[in-house]
């Protein structure tokens, strides 16, 4: 919903996204509103979108690779203790392997730039929770099989 005026005010703060205007809005559409455009151009709308979806694919990525690659220290760590009944890797060993593999490229992931053409995605693939049923399974099998590789 977007308006600038008193009379918006009820509508913009029951919306999901209320959205006013900066230039030409009130003050009580803009405390009610979510968000105040300061140029009050409709097309900064679309681009706060754009930006927010890719914002939205960066922490999911970062989110795949930190959970896949704790989840194979951690399968890998449970297995050496249920086989060999001894840890394989002491909690330093273990902190240094997180700083060095981890932090770097989970970084490089959540500044990578929008993909081209992200506004042609349906809203429904950004309203997916992180923890939906398949993501763990999907986390699960990359930690797995990258394991496995090494």
């Amino acid at each position: 919903m977007t308006g600038d005026g008193v009379n918006d005010a009820p509508a913009l703060k029951k919306a999901d996204i209320g959205i006013a205007m900066g230039i030409t809005g009130t003050d009580v559409a803009k405390e009610a509103s979510d968000m105040v455009l300061l140029d009050d151009k409709f097309s900064t709308i679309v681009a706060a979108i754009e930006e927010g979806r890719g914002i939205f694919h960066n922490i999911r990525k970062f989110v795949d690779y930190l959970l896949s690659c704790n989840i194979g220290e951690v399968l890998v760590v449970f297995l050496a203790v249920m086989f060999f009944q001894k840890l394989p890797l002491t909690a330093t060993m273990l902190l240094w392997i997180n700083v060095v593999t981890d932090g770097i490229p989970a970084v490089a992931l959540g500044l990578d730039p929008a993909e081209q053409g992200i506004m042609r995605y349906r809203p429904k693939v950004f309203q997916d929770k992180l923890s939906a049923k398949d993501y763990g399974l999907r986390c699960l099998s990359l930690a797995v099989f990258s394991r496995l590789q090494c």
